[in-house]
């Protein structure tokens, strides 16, 4: 009963329904695997948009802030200081900024602010750190690996028997594929901090519609910049509109507005994929 000594039909038909089996697996080892953390309620507006969107939803959060309070204003691709004055570090921190300044000098000024705020949420168990991640994302993807192994050791008897092997070799391509997939779409939330940012949105949710200008930072925080849409401040909302999707579904560790990261609560996980919305575990 040697898989590797079967016949190339009937073990394509075995790894074809094992490669099916797999991909329910995965998602469902991830969630059972996914450590809980610390169950709490959060209510910083700076740390929800870290959590929910890494350091891009977290710079999108301060600059709303500073735009709410006067301290600066978009003019075009660009931002110029105003009258206004900072609340907290992260505001200094951009208002250092010689004007005019563009968005990626706002992100990269929030950098220490942001490690800061990551810092925090792993220590209070809503963040994983990235040897926990790394983890996890092994023991997610570990259906596929096992399948890769299985297929690369029949690939070497076919290679040693003269055997036809290109169909095992897509095989094998699409394995590897879902894998990377599979380990890219792990979030780095715990439960807890998925909790937590399921029940802000939750609380929050007329924000989506009609936050005031008190709550701007706090809306773009737990559902992007599209809140901003027919608001004062929607110059902001069409500078960042190419990479927000609204916020709900995206959640990541990107340093687009919506993020998905390593993304989260549904979105994908660390830095790059803003706006996939909804695939993270």
């Amino acid at each position: 009963m040697n898989p590797l000594n079967w016949d190339g039909p009937t073990f394509l038909v075995f790894y074809g329904l094992a490669l099916i089996v797999a991909i329910p697996l995965a998602w469902i080892i991830g969630r059972i695997a996914r450590p809980a953390g610390r169950t709490q309620v959060l209510s910083d507006a700076d740390s929800l948009a870290y959590l929910a969107g890494r350091d891009g939803r977290f710079a999108e959060g301060v600059a709303s802030r500073l735009m709410e309070s006067g301290a600066i204003a978009v003019e075009g691709r660009e931002f110029r200081r105003g009258a206004g004055d900072a609340r907290a570090a992260g505001d200094r921190a951009v208002l250092a900024l010689p004007s005019p300044f563009g968005w990626k000098d706002v992100v990269a000024a929030l950098k220490p602010e942001g490690a800061a705020l990551e810092r925090r949420l792993v220590a209070n168990g809503l963040l994983l750190d990235s040897g926990e991640r790394r983890r996890l994302a092994l023991i997610a993807t570990s259906p596929f690996l096992l399948l890769l192994l299985v297929g690369a050791l029949k690939l070497v008897v076919g290679f040693s028997r003269g055997a036809p092997v290109f169909f095992l070799v897509v095989l094998l391509f699409i394995t590897f594929v879902l894998a990377m997939m599979r380990w890219a779409m792990v979030s780095d939330k715990t439960s807890a901090g998925r909790a937590a940012l399921k029940a802000a949105r939750r609380q929050h949710d007329r924000l989506r519609r009609a936050p005031t200008a008190r709550e701007t930072d706090l809306a773009v925080a737990l559902f992007g910049t599209t809140v901003l849409a027919g608001s004062a401040f929607a110059a902001f909302h069409l500078m960042r509109a190419p990479s927000d999707s609204g916020g709900w579904a995206g959640d990541s560790n990107s340093s687009s507005s919506s993020g998905c990261s390593s993304g989260g609560d549904s979105g994908c996980g660390s830095s790059g994929c803003g706006g996939c919305g909804g695939g993270g575990d």
